[in-house]
């Protein structure tokens, strides 16, 4: 069942984009400042975090059990529902495709538009202005997004179900609030901050691991290899909400997989080709987290 919910879901997100305006998550900033004002003076980091993070899950799986118990193809449904938001909204592949678009059609101004949007989700620092730079930023933006806004969805998914998938993308977006320039006044809090970014990295420790093995397999592995071989230690045992560990590993990782430091792109259509082997390499991902999936749900390791 977690194998057809998820195809059903990858196909109604690539299918139905007006779908998108229904799957924002504009509303956690003010659900945070919600729960932060009914808390007062008394707020923790980690007290605050868990009630903002399981009332949703609470209620998630209330629906779940009560629509299971009703009939089991209801619980379906509202499985694929809970997974199709969850995945959403502007998926930065399918942005960076427009991009590549607008580039070749030589509208400078909606590239740029399109650029920003996409690398918006890793930094609030203005867009670099050379070549190289703007194309090294969007390859990183699409290697992790690739992960947190898909990859670790369906782990999770697969794992706890809707729970999982809402849970694995409420941490990041509330991650990425405390990122954000302009801070609000629950992000603005270092104990609050700290506490999303512990359960980030606690979350997405196996599944960026799973991604990035996904990478090196699909892409150059003894590169990759030697890559995952010569991470400093002190990589491996850091962490912060402004340079994730887990976003370390992935970048570099792909980025060795797409073997950039021994080719790195010269010419304009070379950093477009360099986008599209991103690209390329993100989908192979896909399919072969997917195949997986099929092979465990035929061998009934999985639901």
């Amino acid at each position: 069942m977690s194998l057809l919910a998820i195809l059903i879901s990858l196909i109604l997100k690539k299918l139905l984009p007006p779908m998108h305006r229904l799957r924002s998550f504009a509303w956690i900033e003010s659900y945070c400042q919600w729960i932060h004002a009914r808390l007062a003076s008394h707020r923790h980091g980690i007290s605050s975090l868990l009630i903002i993070v399981f009332l949703p899950l609470i209620g998630i799986a209330t629906v779940q059990y009560l629509l299971n118990d009703l009939l089991v193809f209801l619980g379906f449904i509202f499985s694929i529902i809970v997974l199709t938001y969850s995945l959403g909204p502007k998926d930065k592949r399918q942005r960076a495709h427009e991009y590549l678009d607008a580039e070749e059609r030589g509208d400078n101004d909606n590239a740029e538009s399109i650029l920003q949007d996409i690398v918006s989700c890793t930094t609030s620092a203005s867009l670099p202005e050379d070549k190289p730079s703007r194309t090294r930023a969007l390859i990183e933006c699409v290697l992790i997004q690739t992960h947190e806004q898909l990859l670790a969805i369906l782990f999770w998914f697969v794992i706890l179900g809707p729970m999982g998938a809402a849970l694995y993308r409420l941490t990041v977006e509330l991650q990425q609030a405390g990122q954000r320039s302009g801070k609000t006044v629950e992000t603005d809090n270092a104990e609050f901050r700290a506490a999303v970014a512990r359960l980030h990295y606690l979350l997405a420790w196996i599944p960026s691991r799973l991604t990035a093995l996904s990478y090196a397999v699909m892409g150059s592995f003894v590169h990759a290899l030697h890559a995952w071989q010569d991470t400093p230690l002190e990589e491996t045992e850091t962490n912060d909400d402004t340079n994730p560990q887990s976003h370390r590993l992935l970048l570099r990782i792909g980025q060795a997989s797409l073997q950039l430091d021994n080719h790195p792109p010269q010419e304009n259509s070379q950093h477009n080709n360099a986008i599209r082997e991103t690209l390329e390499l993100c989908g192979r991902s896909l399919i072969a987290w997917i195949t997986v999936l099929a092979l465990m749900t035929l061998a009934g390791w999985a639901g």
